[in-house]
């Protein structure tokens, strides 16, 4: 009997670690849906619906601090622990991206420096035929980055959940 054990536990702890790292990511799956969902966009059917609002139902179900102690204490009971809590994951997703955008915006200062600097160095303006085609180049680039935003699901913030109540409360009436 005791040879039986370990040979039935090791597959049951390759099931348990495939059944947590799938958990983890369904996990980050809905932090980052409720990240990035569109908040001013209306639902198209039933199954949007759901798409839209489960991972909100799922995380408030449970308090931040008490969720996570009550998962940690189970985890230790099963002998295993937690990898991150949900509060930390949600918050590594959001300095992802806030991380992400910080390096566009430094990208898009460095490009628009270079170009300063280059009429700089020339120690003349541009023609106004120069300064009108760079206009429109920065035009088009910025208008392809607000599509390419647009095109990502949005990031939540205190202000737009602000907008959604309002909506809410616009969709109830």
């Amino acid at each position: 009997m005791a040879a039986k054990q370990p040979s039935s536990k090791k597959p049951a702890s390759e099931a348990e670690s495939k059944t947590q790292k799938r958990t983890l990511d369904l996990l980050a799956e809905d932090c980052k849906r409720i990240c990035t969902s569109a908040l001013n966009k209306p639902f198209v059917n039933l199954q949007d619906a759901v798409d839209h609002l489960l991972p909100f139902h799922v995380l408030s179900s449970l308090a931040g601090d008490e969720a996570d102690a009550e998962e940690a204490e189970a985890a230790a009971q099963e002998g295993g622990r937690l990898l991150c809590s949900r509060r930390d994951l949600a918050a590594e997703l959001a300095t992802r991206r806030a991380v992400e955008l910080q390096s566009r915006v430094e990208d898009l200062r460095q490009r628009v420096g270079k170009l300063e600097d280059r009429y700089r160095t020339r120690h003349k303006r541009p023609l106004p035929e120069e300064e009108l085609f760079i206009a429109q180049v920065l035009k088009e680039v910025s208008e392809r980055i607000v599509e390419a935003e647009r095109a990502k699901p949005t990031v939540l913030s205190s202000e737009s959940e602000s907008d959604s109540e309002d909506s809410d409360e616009a969709r109830g009436s």
